[in-house]
């Protein structure tokens, strides 16, 4: 029988690949390369799938066995795996070194911590001590604050009754040819006039000061705030504030100019903002106010900061909670640390014990590198006698793919 009649479309499969086996497992022409082979039995099979299954297989196991038989391979082999032995050895040293060093800091941090933890059960065991630094920054904003709060209840409601409800008449005017702006400020007659307008009156005018007030207030509470976000919400509030007093200067000022409009022989353009830009009362009022306001939020500031710190004894309990939250991080991240490199030294002990095997002939030493090389070999003969044949695409990327899966396959055995 010849060759081409055995892969007869009359054989079932199964005779096929029992066929091209045998044909498979004979050695190769002297001086025939794997890529020839690879032609000479895809042109037996005429370049058949379930051929060139079993043909690579074969080719594999020849592989094997030819480097099982090349005594030079081996022994090259051999120190390769020795060489790669010493190298392992040597960072298993390292990584047990690296480990014991890991242990001996976590030790150290865990000595440093109880002794945090002695030193502030002490602590809260002492008297109440006094910060002096905090009390003498207490003392100091405070006196400040006192008369500030009550200038800031003066001037803003002054400004607020001269702003909503006062009415400027030209008898102040026409008496000394000027209206002073101390008068538009400040009114010694500010709360009994409101309280003739009415309780309302009385109380929008009490209130006015408060609004500055939560705004120092809020201004202190965003400063101690985390994050990013407190550097857009600060200018915004103290942009408030600035145009919330701008607003009531410029409604003093226009008042005062619409008296000098009335008295002018002149016609005078309408008040405007271009005009109060220019007009020294309208910045004296921001000043008087807006300043004021920020020099009151700063020293609130101070003095919330210096209460917070009066108490000596609960600024090192916190002080110690701090250190002590900073050594526990360490010691999780050391006893992490210590878990990587126990791993990475199971890992190396694993790799030891797979080359000691195949030093003492447990498991057999072969070139991974070459057999795929030849493997590849093979296959590329095999394609081309398909392109040789004309077949089509889809033939010769289902010969590819199945390559592709049982190289894989047979490599990972």
């Amino acid at each position: 029988m010849n060759i081409k009649d055995l892969f007869s479309l009359r054989k079932n499969e199964t005779e096929v690949t029992e066929d091209v086996t045998a044909i498979s497992s004979e050695r190769r022409q002297k001086g025939e390369t794997y890529k020839q082979y690879g032609f000479r039995m895809a042109g037996r099979s005429e370049g058949e799938l379930h051929s060139f299954i079993p043909c690579s297989r074969s080719v594999f196991l020849g592989l094997k066995k030819e480097q099982e038989d090349d005594e030079a391979l081996q022994t090259s082999l051999k120190t390769d795996l020795q060489n790669k032995k010493a190298i392992k050895e040597n960072e298993k040293e390292k990584e047990e070194n690296n480990l014991q060093a890991l242990k001996g800091q976590y030790e150290l941090l865990e000595q440093q911590r109880d002794e945090k933890r002695q030193e502030q059960a002490r602590l809260r065991t002492e008297a109440y001590r006094r910060n002096r630094s905090a009390w003498i920054t207490l003392i100091i904003a405070g006196i400040i604050l006192v008369p500030f709060t009550l200038y800031f209840f003066i001037f803003y409601s002054s400004v607020g009754y001269s702003a909503f409800f006062k009415q400027f008449t030209l008898n102040a005017l026409a008496e000394s040819g000027d209206f002073k702006l101390a008068e538009a400020i400040f009114d010694s007659q500010a709360l009994s006039n409101a309280m003739e307008e009415g309780f309302i009156a009385l109380l929008f005018i009490l209130l006015m000061p408060v609004i500055f007030l939560a705004f120092g207030f809020i201004l202190n509470k965003w400063e101690k705030e985390n994050g990013w976000f407190k550097w857009i919400k600060i200018p915004l509030i103290i942009m408030a504030a600035f145009i919330f007093d701008a607003l009531l200067s410029y409604e003093i000022c226009e008042k005062i100019y619409n008296l000098h409009t009335q008295m002018s022989l002149e016609a005078l353009p309408q008040y405007s903002f271009s005009l109060a830009a220019e007009d020294p009362r309208f910045w004296i009022i921001i000043c008087l106010g807006f300043v004021s306001y920020l020099i009151w939020g700063i020293t609130f500031g101070y003095f919330v900061k210096a209460l917070d710190q009066l108490d000596l004894n609960r600024i090192l309990d916190e002080q110690l909670t701090n250190e002590i939250e900073s050594i526990r991080a360490k010691m999780e991240e050391s006893q992490s640390k210590q878990r990587d490199a126990a791993n990475q030294i199971s890992d190396i002990k694993a790799e030891i014990h797979k080359i000691e095997n195949q030093l003492n002939g447990t498991v057999a030493r072969y070139d991974v590198n070459r057999i795929k090389m030849e493997l590849n070999n093979f296959h590329a003969g095999w394609q081309q006698y398909l392109a040789g044949m004309g077949k089509s695409d889809n033939e010769k990327n289902e010969i590819a793919n199945e390559f592709e899966k049982t190289v894989n396959t047979l490599i990972a055995i």
